[in-house]
């Protein structure tokens, strides 16, 4: 737009946000879980939000995909959705997952360890900006599930480091989760490849730069 405007020829940059990797990067998955007493052999999908039942956040839809798995052909029966963000601790089971909202974290670091505790983080928004939950998701090597609205898309490199799927769509987030859960190398892999793309596009010190 600055190219076609007024204003052309001065140079135009595009300046993402970074996140600080000093706190938000890849650790041992089960070294993490011990520590925050999570069960080390379960699939744990993580939801972020300040106020997990946001409109903007799409809840109910994360709600819709979980009650998909119970008929999911899962490697595994043993699946954690945690709600990071919630007013007060909470527990219930919604088909055969069981599903913990724990209440909102204002330390960074430990913020920090329930991405690297997680297996998927899921992003259901409707609309969004930038978000920084899916970023320091990337820079703990942990791949992401997201709506492709707002700039979600200039985050997530699809195939890659994690999937984008329509907006309110339950069906096709869950189909992804199943994709991932079914392939433990492809999603291990992707996870590395979303620390390094993190590395190099969204450093909180390049964006300084």
């Amino acid at each position: 737009r600055v190219q076609r405007s007024m204003l052309r020829p001065i140079e135009g940059r595009v300046i993402p946000n970074g996140v600080d990797l000093t706190v938000y990067h890849p650790a041992v998955r089960a070294e993490v879980r011990a520590e925050l007493e999570l069960p080390l052999n379960a699939v744990i999908l993580l939801f972020a939000a300040t106020g997990v039942k946001s409109r903007f956040k799409d809840y109910a839809t994360i709600r819709e995909v979980l009650a998909r798995l119970h008929d999911a052909d899962l490697p595994t029966r043993s699946v954690l959705f945690l709600a990071l963000g919630g007013q007060e601790a909470h527990r219930e089971r919604i088909g055969s997952v069981d599903v913990q909202t724990l209440p909102f974290q204002s330390d960074p670091a430990r913020v920090a360890q329930y991405f690297q505790a997680a297996d998927i983080f899921l992003h259901a928004a409707h609309a969004d900006t930038f978000p920084n939950t899916v970023l320091e998701s990337l820079a703990c090597g942990t791949p992401v599930i997201a709506t492709a609205v707002g700039g979600i898309p200039e985050q997530i490199e699809e195939g890659r480091t994690g999937f984008l799927v329509p907006p309110q769509d339950s069906v096709m987030m869950a189909r992804r989760i199943c994709d991932l859960l079914q392939d433990e190398g492809r999603r291990t892999q992707m996870g590395a490849e979303a620390a390094a793309v993190a590395r190099r596009d969204f450093d909180l010190e390049r964006q300084a730069d």
